[in-house]
């Protein structure tokens, strides 16, 4: 098949399949997407400083439940203010729709690419394989940064293999630093080893003059520098270079050298899991992508930005599964490619399954994002608009909450909550202040016999057994509140 033709030649069937296709990954990423509350604590340490940069318009610094936020660089946070400005508030659909519009951003990178190194049917695969991935899939309709990431990281490398494999026009160097600077505002240093560390090996393996040139452009490093690095100077100008010391080991170390400890080769079990069925593909012939991939620099660079990402982050003791996110559309390319020769050399049933396949499980992905999934959930998120409701209330006292809070519950507060650690507790207790305090299950035994009366209950909280408290002290209990 001609490498660019659209599928069949352009027959009625043809376009059928591929416009069946692309509604999918439009149902997959777009469909219900506000309509299930925050499912992970993660999802709310997003939202909640874009929601302040939106409400107060503070866009340098972000803060979380009014503290300093600093421990990832702000392009999500601003992306999603963005979105916010545009609906009006900082919606679960607002600050999801960056993540959804880098997973459609991705796949077409992918699609595009494919279409024109491997033919129409590659092409379709890897739309296909990449939507019906289950943490690609996830992560498109979450608030987080592990798409953004992926989106800004395939873009970079794509656009460097474009240059290294036509070499016509230096915009291309360009265009994959400038992606490489918005990479690292959304999550830092992290994008060299996904990107640039790739490019250097293969460079080295290749002795390819066309990547060390990429690698070596002095304007290209510098547009990085102006982009990637400017909000890090901006603060550092703002706050002092102290500021970055104790997120550098939290982020970084701590992470690398955490006590997670799950094995060696999580990683490849994780892609497994992803990728099937067509990550069966790696048990069948497994050096064929090897034999079309080591002559061709373009190809090894696919290759490499998947192997070294999982070599390294499988030596970290912190392992998740998300970590290895931003490599998946360049195996989802290869993988696309495998199955094209498969395709190609198959029999007419075989290939009228793989094509029913292809469709069958993204179809089932919409399924379960558009009807299962908040069912499925319901008991996790139930407790969120039953507290916003009762926040909004007029409340006799402010609100604090005792230790710890998940991140949601500050998100759905219509009132500001303060963490109160077990000396400022007993402060504000010992000075008879009103107060209403929040107690998640682990500390309720801490805090019942010292409070004055219970307050409420929620009950389902993010688990079927587990409760939020509300205790109250002070004239913060009144009549209709009870008491011991």
């Amino acid at each position: 098949m001609q490498s660019g033709a659209l599928i069949d030649n352009e027959s009625k069937p043809g376009k059928l399949l591929l416009y069946a296709t692309w509604l999918l990954v439009f149902a997959v990423f777009f469909w219900g997407l506000g309509d299930i509350a925050l499912l992970s604590f993660n999802e709310a340490r997003r939202a909640l400083p874009a929601r302040t940069m939106f409400q107060h318009g503070d866009w340098l610094l972000p803060h979380l439940n009014g503290e300093l936020y600093l421990t990832k660089p702000p392009l999500i946070y601003w992306l999603s203010a963005c979105a916010a400005h545009l609906f009006g508030n900082a919606s679960e659909w607002a600050v999801r729709l960056p993540s959804a519009l880098a997973g459609l951003a991705t796949i077409a990178m992918v699609y595009r690419y494919a279409l024109k190194q491997f033919g129409a049917w590659p092409a379709l695969f890897s739309a296909q394989i990449l939507i019906a991935n289950v943490t690609f899939a996830m992560f498109a309709r979450r608030a987080e940064i592990e798409m953004l990431l992926t989106a800004l990281c395939a873009g970079a490398l794509l656009a460097a293999i474009h240059y290294i494999r036509e070499g016509n026009s230096r915009r291309w160097i360009y265009l994959s630093y400038l992606l490489l600077g918005l990479a690292m505002l959304t999550k830092g240093p992290l994008v060299l080893l996904f990107v640039t560390l790739p490019l250097f090996i293969v460079a080295i393996y290749r002795k390819d003059s066309r990547c060390w040139h990429l690698l070596g452009s002095p304007l290209g490093w510098t547009i990085f520098a102006l982009v990637g690095l400017s909000w890090y100077a901006l603060v550092t100008w703002r706050l002092g270079s102290d500021i970055w010391a104790s997120i550098a080991q939290r982020d970084m170390v701590e992470k690398m050298q955490g006590e997670d400890n799950k094995p060696l080769w999580s990683y490849f079990f994780w892609i497994l899991v992803d990728f099937l069925p067509v990550a069966l593909l790696l048990f069948i012939k497994p050096l064929n992508i090897w034999q079309r991939c080591k002559g061709r620099t373009d190809y090894l660079v696919l290759l490499a930005a998947v192997l070294v990402p999982l070599l390294i982050f499988s030596l970290f003791n912190n392992k998740h599964a998300k970590y290895l996110l931003p490599a998946y559309p360049m195996l989802a390319l290869l993988f696309s490619m495998r199955m094209g020769e498969i395709f190609a050399a198959a029999r007419p049933y075989r290939r009228r399954a793989i094509i029913l396949v292809g469709l069958l499980l993204p179809s089932a992905y919409f399924v379960y994002y558009a009807f299962a999934e908040a069912q499925l959930y319901n008991y996790r998120v139930a407790v969120f608009p039953q507290f916003h409701s009762w926040s909004s209330e007029p409340q006799p006292a402010p609100l604090y909450a005792y230790r710890e809070i998940d991140t949601r519950i500050i998100y759905y507060s219509a009132l500001p909550i303060k963490i109160l650690e077990v000396d400022s507790f007993k402060s504000l207790k010992d000075s008879h202040t009103p107060m209403l305090l929040l107690v998640e299950n682990a500390y309720v035994d801490e805090v019942k016999t010292q409070a004055d009366c219970l307050v409420k209950e929620f009950k389902p909280y993010l688990k079927k057994d587990k409760a939020l408290t509300v205790y109250g002290f002070g004239s913060a209990c009144s009549a209709d509140n009870g008491g011991h």
